[in-house]
């Protein structure tokens, strides 16, 4: 078990044991990543961020019950996938829930963030948010929130190597629509150096 997972189930340890402290960090840790991944389902910014503040009220008034979960950080992602899944089930006839084209809030690589300009960053945006969905929140939790293959796979629902077929495509997909970037901007070196470091990043 990693030094994460292991710093993880402390904090469901503890906040099973009524640590407010624990709880915080628990928030300050994943809060923002679960904020993104509903807003991957849904596209009302507000809705996404209630569904994530019920989440996390849900955690703490059933916090005696947290012993029992073996993967924290699986839960949690399951549970705001699942939370989000519902909505969209209960308001399907509105056809105002589902997000087709909701953009990344932040760089792909917060590193490099400092060397990229806007225009960079924002044509990888829209690239990210072309994808179909479960390609582009495959990718998004892989490559953005660094999980494993496997459990992707287990907050998705499919197997490892659809999770690992559907993130190579995204790739592939990414990798192809930056090099046409490079190609649109032959003079600009500072353009060309960022996008040739965002292509590598996308395969290490």
């Amino acid at each position: 078990m990693s030094e994460k997972e292991l710093k993880i189930l402390s904090l469901f340890e503890n906040i099973e044991q009524g640590s407010k402290a624990a709880f915080d960090e628990l928030f300050m840790l994943y809060h923002h990543k679960l904020l993104c991944l509903a807003k991957q389902y849904i596209k009302s910014k507000e809705g996404a961020e209630e569904i994530t503040s019920e989440l996390f009220v849900k955690l703490w008034l059933k916090r005696h019950n947290l012993s029992q979960v073996i993967n924290p950080e699986v839960y949690l992602f399951i549970s705001i996938k699942n939370a989000c899944l519902n909505l969209i089930r209960s308001e399907k006839k509105r056809n105002s829930i589902f997000s087709l084209s909701s953009p990344i809030e932040e760089p792909m690589n917060q590193e490099n963030s400092g060397m990229a300009d806007q225009e960079l960053y924002n044509f990888l945006d829209e690239a990210v948010a072309g994808l179909p969905e479960q390609r582009r929140i495959i990718f998004i939790l892989i490559k953005e929130d660094g999980l494993k293959t496997k459990a992707v796979a287990e907050i998705m629902g499919i197997s490892v190597r659809t999770v690992e077929n559907q993130l190579y495509k995204a790739v592939k997909s990414l990798a192809d629509t930056l090099s046409l970037y490079l190609g649109y901007h032959p003079q600009n070196r500072k353009k060309r150096r960022v996008a040739s470091q965002l292509l590598l990043s996308f395969f290490f």
